[in-house]
């Protein structure tokens, strides 16, 4: 082989070698073959690594164990795909059982060609469960997409190499496909690095600049847990974007669906250097769909698992959220609560008129929300439920609930009646869409349903989710008629008006109902009557698709109604100069123009 002037052009495997030296990876014994020559040929470029060569694989990973077993440190071997690979399997036997921190990377020509009969291929999508612990097959990268899907999967492969007490990882490089081979490159590419930091390391130092922390779905915080966010918060001008399901209700909570809901865009969203990221899968999307352009991102769970929702993940913290919080509460304090305000000023300038709303999911959601009984528990739906309740504050007091962990409609009923069993005295909410409350109906007839559970049935005749215009179902536009297939309309009864009433009431429930935002207004003050009555209730309001439409249209174009009228009332009164009067105000609180 010639003299090797340059890198190869495969991305995977300049990601692969800068990765493994900023992880500290310097020794690596290499193997003969034709598969991961670009491999070799990158390593012996870069001239950092200390090399060995050996013929024989199987002795070759066992010579990785003992340097491994001596040095402590991480040990990289490299050969081609088929058998050369399979002789890896005894010494990573032995690794796995010794933890030994040994990193398998073996050649590939490419997951295609797998059971096509082509020449040295074997399909070594499994492996003994004893041999790694972790094994992970890179992509063949075609775009940005692909870049990041790799980035991703090394820095995980080498992480969990010293994670949990060690052991050893297979990483399935891909060749470059066909042509003559180019090793142009001289700069090394330099991939986005993910370090994981335990309780017993050392812990990096906080980046300067605006700070945010980002709460997914959680179990409710402890008085100990939220002192400790609160804490950090108020040394560091941060405040907490959340939704309903956070679980967190502490001083710096910010509800931030309605802002980031809007069309246009809010400075409380920008130019954050460092978003802390815990919870899991958030049930609030529009205020993800903000944060996709911080800096930075820190994760802080005990699973230490690398999640990279933003895609901007650098640091993972396997310990408790109060740990993390209490650790940095009290560096580089800041004392100041700046931020917060900027983010109340935000939310008190979107006013939600709620007369001007028509009869729907939303409707009831703005009357209801504000008035539920104090330290009651509500379970919210998905889709249309989910996306509507989001947008308004609950009482600090109120415990709220929603399937977020697989997001499906099946057991959302089912979910909210476990609860309820396990807290007799304690009243529960649940708000349901019509295809949820139909797919879980047989739930309601369970011989354990008591008299403090109450479920608001939004009946609109299908799935409206798959309706909207607003953000996310644009794509839906330009189908002809979604009802037959898409929202699967016309089923249960099409909106009958007895179906519900004659099941629920034969099983003992007390029925309300309402067409109309005067039928809603006539009654609902009895579904969240604080008292417990003698009966379950069941509350079904018929709604229709294009109101509920128009009701999220209106809820996302808040900021844009109130800078129009505005506007016209500074045009009208002051003139121009009004109207540039107005900007300035809308500046101050955080607008773009």
């Amino acid at each position: 082989m010639e003299k090797v002037h340059g890198y190869p052009k495969n991305l995977n495997v300049q990601m692969l070698i800068s990765l493994m030296l900023e992880h500290g990876i310097k020794r690596v014994i290499v193997s003969p073959g034709g598969t991961h020559n670009e491999m070799v040929a990158g390593l012996q470029y870069n001239g950092n690594f200390e090399m060995y060569s050996t013929v024989d694989e199987r002795g070759a990973a066992y010579m990785a164990c003992g340097m491994a077993a001596e040095t402590g440190e991480p040990v990289a071997i490299v050969c081609t795909e088929s058998v050369a690979s399979r002789n890896y399997y005894p010494a990573m036997t032995e690794a796995y059982y010794r933890k030994l921190p040994v990193l398998a990377i073996t050649g590939v020509r490419g997951y295609e060609k797998i059971g096509h009969l082509q020449p040295q291929v074997i399909d070594r999508s499994e492996s003994p469960t004893d041999t790694f612990k972790i094994k992970v097959h890179l992509p063949r990268i075609k775009d940005e997409t692909d870049i990041w899907e790799s980035n991703i999967l090394i820095n995980k492969a080498i992480l969990e190499l010293k994670h949990k007490g060690g052991g050893p990882v297979h990483i399935d490089l891909p060749k470059t496909d066909g042509g003559i081979l180019d090793f142009s490159d001289k700069e090394l590419y330099k991939p986005r690095i993910i370090r994981r930091y335990t309780y017993c390391d050392e812990l990096p130092m906080l980046p300067s600049g605006k700070t945010a922390i980002f709460i997914g779905t959680h179990n409710r915080f402890s008085e100990r847990q939220t002192e400790a966010i609160d804490s950090f918060c108020t040394t560091h001008n941060a405040v907490v974007f959340c939704g309903h399901t956070s679980g967190y209700n502490g001083k710096y909570s910010v509800k931030s669906c309605l802002p980031a809901a809007q069309h246009v865009e809010y400075n409380i969203f920008k130019d954050i250097d460092l978003l802390i990221h815990i919870g899991e899968q958030t049930s609030d999307e529009p205020t993800a769909g903000r944060l996709v352009n911080v800096r930075e991102v820190w994760r802080v769970s005990l699973d230490g698992e690398i999640r990279d929702t933003f895609k901007k993940l650098t640091n993972v913290f396997e310990m408790s959220e109060e740990t993390f919080f209490n650790h940095y509460k009290g560096v580089n304090p800041k004392n100041s609560n700046e931020y917060l305000q900027e983010c109340i000023r935000v939310k008190e300038g979107l006013h939600v008129h709620i007369n001007n709303l028509p009869f729907s999911n939303v409707y009831a959601a703005a009357i209801i929300s504000k008035n539920l009984p104090e330290y009651a528990t509500i379970h919210l739906g998905m889709s249309n439920t989910i996306r509507a309740w989001s947008m308004f504050d609950f009482d600090r007091s109120i415990n709220v609930n929603c399937n977020t962990g697989t997001r499906g409609i099946d057991g959302v009923m089912s979910t909210f009646l476990g609860a309820s069993f396990a807290a007799k005295s304690k009243l529960f909410f649940c708000v349901i869409g019509d295809l949820s409350f139909f797919y879980d109906l047989n739930s309601i007839g369970n011989r354990s349903v008591g008299s403090n559970i109450r479920i608001l049935l939004v009946n609109d005749g299908g799935g409206g989710l798959f309706k909207l215009s607003g953000i996310d179902h644009y794509r839906y536009i330009g189908v002809n008629d979604t009802n037959p297939y898409i929202a699967a309309a016309g089923h249960f009864g099409n909106k009958s008006k007895t179906l519900v009433k004659g099941y629920a009431e034969s099983l003992g429930f007390e029925y309300l109902t309402a067409s109309s935002k005067e039928e809603f207004n006539a009654v609902y003050e009895r579904f969240i009557t604080p008292e417990m009555t003698d009966k379950p209730m069941l509350f079904e309001v018929f709604t229709n698709d294009y109101e509920e439409r128009e009701a999220f249209d209106i809820m996302y174009n808040l900021d844009v109604s109130v800078q129009s009228a505005a506007k016209q009332m500074a045009k009208q009164i002051l003139g121009q100069k009004g109207v540039d009067a107005i900007k300035k105000v809308i500046n101050s609180n955080g607008r773009k123009n």
